[in-house]
């Protein structure tokens, strides 16, 4: 887990952590991390990556699992945030060429832009905004984050 040697408990509270975390990774595809951890202040960031069984854990539920992953491995009077991160694919999974026209014009960026940027070759760009070819899962995620960043960036 990113940053449990933050964390002033043994070993072996360590090493059950680790394995819990690996858990809800594999079976609920769910990432936890620590962000910090500060007089005796811990806050942990939880985010699930995809589909379960067709079904999102909510904020409250991901908060839950959180907390009860870590009750008996932390000390009871540490203070502890759950970062919980509400995940949609519904607006990765409706993107399309259009989309990606429009805002590749109201950021004034070229095909040569985007696949310097996100790796994507520049030839399959060219094929995606003509229309020959499909965008893939991966096409979408990585053209998504890469306009919302630049989006929020420009802001």
């Amino acid at each position: 887990m990113k940053n449990l040697d933050l964390l002033p408990i043994s070993e072996e509270k360590k090493k059950r952590l680790e394995t819990a975390k690996r858990m809800y990774q594999q079976y609920a595809h769910v990432a936890i991390e620590i962000v910090s951890f500060n007089d005796n202040r811990l806050i942990v960031r939880a985010e699930q990556k995809d589909l379960v069984n067709d079904k999102f854990l909510t904020k409250k539920e991901l908060a839950q699992r959180v907390r009860d992953m870590f009750k008996d491995e932390i000390p009871n009077d540490w203070k502890m945030t759950v970062s919980a991160v509400d995940f949609d694919r519904k607006d990765i999974d409706s993107l399309n060429i259009d989309w990606i026209k429009r805002r590749m014009n109201r950021l004034g960026l070229k095909s040569k832009h985007i696949s310097n940027y996100t790796g994507i070759d520049k030839c399959t760009i060219s094929s995606i905004l003509s229309g020959d070819k499909e965008l893939t899962k991966w096409h979408k995620v990585a053209l998504y984050y890469f306009f919302k960043y630049n989006e929020v960036s420009q802001f």
